[in-house]
């Protein structure tokens, strides 16, 4: 995707003559000039649309007027704001910046001759630190916008009071967004000092206890640095820009709550959306859903930082000193959200009719080499009458039955998901290779691990410190002895892992356990019968992902490379290494309609199902589970047209293949068992 801003040469001058009040001690807010747009195709600046915008919207729009709005609210919501951002304040000043992620219109034909035209418009506030890239906050809301309008009009005047409604939306949309963002944006500076180096790490006096967690980059002016382990009362790093020195104070502008910092940090992903919802805003609202109690913190993104970082450049004069050295996190969910469906059903009385829109969603816990620690999906359904042809629009009842859907899956996520610090002692080494003591089973085969050594108290910190030292993956593993190999140092020459050492690693209750990791191969053609299933794939992957097997996800690293990197403000050459596996699990069915069963004036759909598991070594089949079970769907009136019982029938085979596909698993784990 590319970003695509309104922004001109004037809009500049809009911001350097407003009246701004006296600046924040401690936080200054830069507010970046210009609006964004989410657009799907097209380079910035050029004509180019997007699905999700809605070409009358960004016609309607005043380039002037609309920056100038920006900034007139955006006064009005954070009164310390800062003209600019120079070397005297970049080091605490964030930067405002504007999002339009959708805009869609849809027309209801309403039978005394009107129309009501539906113009709901999502938009998200981002607030980032304009020199490393690093999205702190993120805000999204949606409104919608209804129009109703006489049907005789001509199309221009029609398209006018489009216009109008779209430029008094956006101006009420953008005034409620940065109202609930200013209420909840509540920055602070960290400030730590090098109480020493240690072999080519920085040991800082100040830890979590501070604010201070693992990913955050420091700077000090002329240098900078990224957290790899805060201590309670100190932290680790290492320097990624420039030299450190002794004595000098690191500090970075924060927003998470100290309860937050010490949390596992999660970036949340979609890989597979929909054309409602925006991959920001699901993200968005699948993270505020968690709330302040989940059990690990999730890092917002905005995949396409680059253009509001470009905008920053042009305006400033700091492009050259950004960094975008931000890590990725040890965990990330992905999420899978198509699109809802729906059908609509005659009734008794010939002027109502009952519509139902359905939404299916999962998501997924991985670690950074694609191990599934958890998973979970959800099945979400809404029932309505419709009288004369007067009810809910298809598409707005679509939009609310996906957000119940993600509303459901971060409940799930936040009563279900639970991390539990354990570290584990180096028992011995012997070249590339170390032993581990790990009666709790918490390892398995290919799994990523770092190592620690106790450094002791470098300039004279409160508590001994723990440095990472080395990377490894898991070998394999002999009751609770478990047999590493190193990978890579994780920063400087240090000695090889010995007796003593640690392993700190974060438990995750219910992740499966096993000497050998499976991946989900889609077969080349999983369908055999007449009937196909066209989330059957998605449907098969959800059942194993909750298995209790070592599921991997090699899909993980592709998805990362995509959706992160240098354009969102990480480090532009992060890559992780594919997930390896030693077998394939492969999901076929058959389906086969018979004759429909119908009776006093309904029907049902009836089918032959058989589903099947088959898992595969080297391309031979090892083991195979097949079941075989007969299917009746809902009933619905005789009446009902083709298209609505081929919906209704569709959703229901789905629903049952789901709920069959956890007894095909069952049969597979006690055969090879």
């Amino acid at each position: 995707m590319n970003l695509k801003a309104i922004t001109l040469a004037a809009a500049a001058a809009v911001f350097a003559t407003a009246t701004h009040a006296a600046p924040s001690p401690a936080i200054g807010l830069y507010v970046v000039p210009g609006i964004f747009f989410d657009d799907a195709s097209g380079a910035a600046g050029s004509a180019g649309g997007s699905s999700k915008i809605d070409p009358a919207f960004r016609a309607s729009l005043d380039i002037g007027q609309t920056v100038g709005l920006l900034q007139q609210q955006a006064q009005a919501h954070f009164p310390a704001l800062s003209a600019t951002v120079d070397n005297k304040n970049r080091l605490r000043t964030l930067a405002l910046s504007v999002q339009v992620t959708r805009v869609s219109k849809y027309l209801i034909d309403k039978t005394d001759g009107t129309a009501d035209i539906y113009l709901p418009i999502t938009l998200s506030v981002y607030f980032s630190n304009p020199m490393t890239g690093e999205v702190l906050q993120s805000f999204s809301q949606t409104r919608y916008g209804v129009l109703t309008v006489s049907r005789s009009l001509p199309a221009a005047d029609i398209a006018g009071k489009v216009g109008e409604a779209y430029r008094a939306g956006f101006s009420a949309l953008l005034d409620s967004t940065l109202t609930s963002a200013a209420e909840r944006f509540n920055p602070y500076v960290v400030d730590a000092k090098v109480a020493d180096t240690w072999k080519g790490f920085v040991i800082l006096d100040k830890g979590y206890q501070s604010g201070i967690g693992k990913g955050d980059v420091m700077d000090d002016g002329d240098a900078e640095i990224r957290v790899e382990y805060a201590g309670q009362n100190y932290a680790v790093a290492v320097p990624v820009l420039g030299m450190p020195k002794d004595g000098a104070v690191f500090s970075r502008a924060g927003t998470m709550a100290l309860s937050d910092v010490k949390k596992p940090r999660v970036l949340a992903l979609v890989s597979d959306g929909n054309a409602v919802l925006s991959d920001a805003v699901s993200t968005q609202l699948f993270t505020d859903k968690l709330g302040s109690n989940a059990p690990f913190a999730t890092l917002p993104l905005n995949a396409n930082f680059s253009q509001v970082q470009a905008s920053i450049d042009s305006h400033t004069g700091i492009g050259h000193d950004v960094s975008g050295n931000r890590a990725l996190p040890d965990y990330f969910i992905r999420m899978v959200l198509p699109a809802a469906r729906h059908y609509e059903l005659p009734t008794n009385l010939s002027y109502k009719t009952r519509q139902s829109v359905q939404a299916w969603a999962f998501a997924e816990l991985l670690s950074r080499d694609g191990r599934v620690l958890y998973s979970a999906d959800v099945d979400t359904r809404i029932d309505d009458i419709v009288t004369n042809g007067s009810g809910f629009s298809v598409e707005s009842r679509k939009e609310v039955v996906l957000k119940n859907a993600l509303n459901d899956l971060a409940a799930r996520f936040d009563k279900e998901v639970r991390f539990k610090p354990v570290t584990l002692k180096v028992t011995d080494a012997s070249s590339d290779s170390f032993q581990i003591e790990d009666s709790g089973m918490n390892l398995q085969p290919g799994d990523s691990i770092r190592v620690y050594r106790n450094a002791g108290r470098p300039g004279g910190i409160a508590e001994d410190a723990l440095v990472p030292v080395w990377d490894a993956s898991v070998l394999s593993r002999d009751g609770s002895k478990v047999t590493a190999s190193l990978v890579l140092p994780v920063a400087g020459k240090p000695s090889k892992p010995s007796s003593g050492d640690v392993v700190l690693i974060d438990s995750v209750e219910r992740a499966g356990a096993g000497a050998q990791r499976i991946a989900f191969c889609p077969a080349e053609k999983s369908q055999v019968g007449s009937v196909a299933l066209e989330r059957f794939n998605a449907l098969a992957y959800a059942d194993a992902a909750g298995a209790p097997l070592v599921m991997v996800n090699p899909g993980l690293a592709d998805l990362v490379k995509g959706k992160v990197g240098g354009q969102s403000g990480f480090a532009k050459n992060l890559e992780l290494r594919p997930a390896t596996y030693d077998r394939c699990l492969e999901a076929l069915y058959r389906i086969d309609a018979k004759e429909p069963k119908c009776d006093g004036g309904t029907c049902a759909g009836v089918y032959n199902v058989r589903l099947a598991y088959r898992q595969k070594t080297g391309g031979v089949v090892s083991s195979q589970v097949v079941l075989e079970h007969g299917f009746t769907t809902s009933s619905y009136p005789a009446t009902t047209d083709t298209a609505n019982a081929a919906a209704l029938q569709g959703i229901d085979l789905d629903a049952d293949t789901r709920t069959s596909l956890d007894g095909v698993m069952k049969q597979m784990l006690s055969k090879t068992n």
